[in-house]
């Protein structure tokens, strides 16, 4: 495969539900160009996308793949996105470096419009990409062509048009009806062959393209004006007209067809070479200094690259997906990233697991390179005299979190390594290593991302770990002033132990965090033991005392205590304060606080009372509802210990069609009722501590 230049590529992202077919769909392109000599089957595990072992296995795309084809001197490449919202993050990639987005919509679909449908059509939007839609399926017997687009019409607004619509012998498709050509597609002896619309469907044929016209014209006053007084567009007048509608999104074009009979799949390439956008017709975010930085495609500039995806594969390594933003790329070349100095060894084109290596990349172009250092996912490759970086991929934050234990312990000290590889892999999974509530944490998009990723764990690094409900960081705190002693004495033969403390303890207001006062007059704690006493509490602090979380807003007043001068040491000290600070503490009507995050839940309207239901039953607070298009936004506050696996429980209530972002707001009061099992639980693994 030669280099291209971009006028001649088009970079298509194509999404939607799962199952609708897109997977398939690249490969009857590839089928019908003579890229494969035989159609792929997801059944078979035989398809160009679905070729890592777990997607064979469970008959679905867990991550993007490219597929780069050529058709009539222009390079395609088609970017397979899963339709599962888990993998949701593989299609914020892949839209970002996409000058088209095709979403794939099933004839026979029964819900509507699908989650992932809207979801693709909210990410294109919001990278402010073109949308075109295919409604694959047309040839199933319960295919319903005309309800789909007014689905879509009714979700997406009346810039939805169809460019296409199917012909149908009863339940039999049998080509598709161009209104953009005025012609019948059909296939003959494997290809597509035009011919005249029958006579039937040629008023329904005039009457779509004429309200295309009429949409197109709207688009423009000068447009508009020549329409009325021509009744017609040009040729001319109506691809630049429809071109730049569709860049506005005042148009989206649907085509139809059936990617297993390859009916309308040579028609819709067609349309990608002649009216999907090419990327000098893209703008590319950048960054400069602290400042916006927004340009186009130009192969005269020094080399700028954009690392949108990166796979490990066996026997290759990490294999970095790229788009070159300017300049072009060769084979051999030093470039940046970050400061750092990479050397780009073999470059490739790729399609699915195969790679065609090359020796140069232009502007517009997608390639990948194995073997980089520093490199990860959103990072900007570089040449000298390039002042900017690309704008990263604004990610979906987490929505479902664990943490992890390890089945064998000598996996400990590589797990670390191994999870770093994984997220630098995927930006959407990630991990930490709370030292307060002593466990490693996990966080994804949902159940599926989760178990792929810990498949991807076992297989590839060997470690098998158990998903655990993650603690909950409570706080522990006091509500009553209080005073006390106690002494520390031990006796064993020889040398003893000895020390007294004597304190006071109060609340602070909240915020205002931890205070040791040191009072103490005349000696009674000779000055070398203060440090110990003060060590003593803080252990204890971060250990706590009725649930073992943190203790905060609490002032203790070291103001008297008792000595020996032989048995008196740091550690009898130390052993004393604490002890003599978990016996106040108890007085002292100690609380817990929980954490409590604020919640922003889009959803469908009918759905909006199982969801205020919900947040009530989970103790949480509802604090508003407004209406965004053609959907609610609930915003609540609910505490953080009500929110595990809180995803899964959301698409259950939603078939699928509520998503929710969550964040910590503050920390505030346990009722009773739920601290006393706490606290009892607590006890219960622990059991009560022993004076040392």
């Amino acid at each position: 495969m030669r280099p291209y230049h971009a006028k001649n590529i088009r970079n298509i992202a194509i999404v939607g539900h799962n199952s609708v077919g897109k997977t398939l769909l690249i490969d009857s392109m590839a089928y019908y160009n003579e890229r494969i000599t035989r159609l792929g089957s997801v059944e078979d595990g035989t398809t160009i996308s679905d070729y890592s072992n777990e997607e064979i296995e469970k008959k679905y795309s867990i991550r993007s793949s490219l597929a780069a084809l050529e058709y009539k001197n222009t390079k395609l490449n088609l970017i397979d996105c899963p339709g599962y919202a888990d993998f949701i993050g593989e299609s914020y990639g892949a839209i970002r470096v996409a000058d088209t987005v095709l979403i794939t919509v099933a004839a026979n679909s029964t819900q509507g419009c699908d989650v992932g449908t809207e979801k693709g059509f909210e990410i294109a939007k919001k990278l402010n990409k073109p949308v075109a839609f295919f409604i694959n399926k047309c040839d199933m017997e319960n295919a319903n062509f005309s309800k789909v687009v007014q689905t879509l019409k009714d979700e997406f607004t009346s810039s939805v048009n169809e460019m296409q619509f199917p012909l149908l012998d009863g339940n039999k498709l049998e080509g598709v009806i161009d209104i953009v050509d005025m012609k019948l597609y059909v296939i003959e002896n494997g290809k597509k062959t035009a011919k005249e619309i029958p006579d039937q469907y040629k008023e329904k044929a005039a009457k779509m393209r004429s309200d295309l016209i009429e949409n197109i014209a709207g688009s423009d006053e000068e447009l508009m004006e020549k329409y009325f007084e021509n009744g017609d567009l040009s040729d001319e007048d109506f691809a630049e007209g429809f071109k730049k509608a569709f860049v506005e999104g005042m148009i989206n074009p649907v085509f139809c067809g059936s990617a297993i009979t390859e009916i309308g799949v040579a028609s819709l390439m067609e349309k990608f070479v002649s009216i999907f956008l090419s990327p000098l017709e893209n703008k590319i975010h950048g960054i400069k200094g602290e400042e916006n930085y927004d340009f186009v495609i130009d192969e005269t500039h020094p080399f700028s690259g954009f690392v949108f995806k990166t796979v490990s594969e066996s026997h290759v390594g990490e294999l970095y997906f790229f788009k070159v933003m300017s300049g072009n790329l060769k084979s051999g070349m030093e470039v940046k990233n970050n400061g750092n100095t990479e050397r780009m060894g073999q470059i490739f084109f790729v399609t699915g697991k195969n790679k065609l290596e090359t020796k140069e990349i232009n502007a517009g172009d997608i390639g990948a390179v194995v073997k980089l250092k520093k490199t990860k996912t959103n990072d900007t490759l570089y040449a000298n005299g390039v002042d900017y970086k690309i704008r990263p991929i604004n990610l979906p934050s987490p929505l479902i979190w664990e943490a992890v234990n390890t089945k064998d312990k000598k996996d400990d000290a590589k797990i670390g390594q191994a999870l770093t590889a994984l997220a630098n892999e995927d930006p959407t999974f990630g991990y930490e290593i709370n030292p307060e509530l002593h466990q490693t944490i996990i966080h994804g998009q949902g159940v599926k991302h989760i178990d792929t990723v810990m498949n991807l764990l076992k297989d590839r690094y060997r470690i098998e770990v158990d998903l655990i409900e993650p603690k909950i960081p409570y706080r522990e705190t006091i509500t009553k002033n209080v005073e006390g002693s106690y002494r520390h004495r031990k006796q064993s033969g020889g040398k003893g132990q000895f020390g007294e403390v004597h304190m006071r303890m109060k609340p602070r207001e909240r915020g205002e965090g931890y205070e040791f006062k040191n009072s103490v007059v005349g000696g009674s704690i000779p000055s070398r033991f203060i440090p110990a006493v003060e060590k003593g509490i803080a252990e204890t602090l971060v250990e706590g005392v009725i649930s073992g979380s943190k203790v905060i807003d609490v002032e203790v007043d070291l103001f008297f205590g008792k000595f020996h001068d032989v048995d008196s040491s740091e550690m009898a000290f130390k052993i004393a304060s604490r002890t003599c600070f978990k016996n106040l503490f108890k007085e002292a009507k100690p609380i817990l606080l929980e954490p409590v995050n604020d919640i922003k839940i889009t959803c469908p309207e009918e759905f909006t009372g199982d969801i205020m239901g919900d947040i009530s039953s989970k103790r949480g607070r509802p604090e508003g509802m407004e209406t965004k298009g053609k959907k609610q936004i609930i915003t609540a506050k609910v505490p953080l210990s009500e929110l595990y696996r809180y995803s899964t429980t959301l698409r259950t209530m939603t078939q699928g069609k509520g998503t929710y972002e969550t964040e910590f707001s503050h920390y505030e009061l346990v009722p009773h009722d739920v601290q006393a099992k706490i606290v009892d639980k607590h006890e219960a693994l622990n059991g009560h501590e022993e004076e040392e």
